[in-house]
């Protein structure tokens, strides 16, 4: 059988060395070179013709979102950012994301557990990025629908919740997706999959890039309109009722679909609180199925609910699935989702 290619790009020997030794425990895949800094990746590119790459954040010699930059036109391909989870190492992966990055492994910080967590999400990533859609960025520019230049019309919205879950490419496609939110909107809880430290940096960057407010969830908040509430990294999200009033509620249960958060935990706890009805529902991007039993129960609950289409996803997964169990009622260019949301809210 013919394996997978990939090339690992780290100034640290000894990094570049655990690297391969996690990949090459997989037998579809095969390292086929390493480089120190970004001029040998280049070269090693051109050679190898890598199915994917391995990227570390902190790069010599040349900037590593430069290096993204200049790279990706050329030569498309998933490339998996390898991150610290210090602040300065988030805010560059979110750059990097930004710049065309597939996704990011956060370094173990050196016990056997993050090790091994560490291994087993390169490991799933790399299979990911197999699914990769190379064509969705031309394919979003292409579905963005001509503005006559004039603002959007205010929408008076008689839902009350709007509950989101993304994945693999959400961070991007989050920021695309919002951008035209405003005050009127009412409250919307995302769980995108992320880890500890990332969260509160994302949304803080989204905040102060977007009109609507966009804030990290802390447990117990009262929902209000105009306000992103995204899941804190290892922790769910979920919505709960006190005295008919909406409040965030953030757990550390167990993993769901190997995921917390989990977009399911979110979507069922609008269903356990009654207020399906009462709520629009989106799945974005994603590897995997998280997202899909709880939309579709959303749904068969009175829930309006959205899925971004394959062409726009960098990962059409989540919302595949959710499309071929029937959860989706309505499935759309990502670029159109929001103007969907404000037709569908408005009734």
């Amino acid at each position: 059988m013919k394996k997978h290619k990939v090339i690992i790009v780290d100034d640290q020997r000894s990094v570049r060395s655990m690297i391969k030794r996690w990949i090459e425990t997989d037998p579809n895949w095969e390292v086929v070179g390493e480089a120190s800094n970004p001029f040998e990746a280049r070269d090693l590119i051109i050679d190898k013709q890598p199915d994917v790459m391995t990227l570390d954040v902190h790069m010599p010699e040349m900037d590593g979102i430069e290096f993204l930059k200049k790279l990706l036109p050329q030569h498309p391909m998933p490339v998996i950012m390898i991150s610290s989870s210090t602040i300065e190492g988030t805010s560059i992966t979110l750059e990097a994301l930004d710049a065309g990055a597939f996704d990011y492994v956060t370094k173990p910080s050196g016990t056997p557990e993050s090790l091994i967590e560490a291994k087993e999400d390169l490991l799933s990533k790399l299979n990911e990025a197999l699914h990769y859609n190379f064509s969705h960025e031309n394919s979003l520019k292409k579905s963005i629908t001509p503005d006559s230049g004039s603002q959007k019309k205010r929408t008076s919205f008689k839902k009350k919740l709007i509950l989101i879950g993304s994945s693999t490419g959400g961070t991007t496609a989050l920021r695309k997706l919002l951008e035209d939110a405003d005050e009127t909107f009412p409250p919307i809880l995302v769980a995108q999959h992320m880890p500890e430290n990332f969260t509160a940096l994302f949304a803080g960057r989204l905040n102060a890039e977007l009109k609507i407010n966009v804030v990290e969830a802390k447990d117990k908040q009262p929902l209000q309109n105009g306000t992103v509430y995204i899941a804190p990294g290892n922790y769910h999200l979920s919505v709960q009722k006190f005295a008919g009033d909406l409040y965030t509620k953030i757990t550390q249960t167990d993993k769901v679909n190997g995921h917390r958060p989990s977009v399911d935990v979110l979507f069922e706890s609008a269903v356990h609180n009654d207020i399906a009805s009462s709520s629009i529902a989106v799945i974005l991007t994603g590897m995997g199925s998280d997202g899909a039993k709880g939309l579709l129960n959303l749904k068969n609950n009175g829930c309006l609910t959205l899925g971004q289409n394959k062409e726009t996803c960098v990962v059409y997964g989540m919302p595949k699935v959710a499309f071929e169990i029937g959860a989706v009622m309505h499935q759309l260019p990502l670029s159109n989702i929001c103007d969907k949301i404000r037709e569908i809210g408005s009734k």
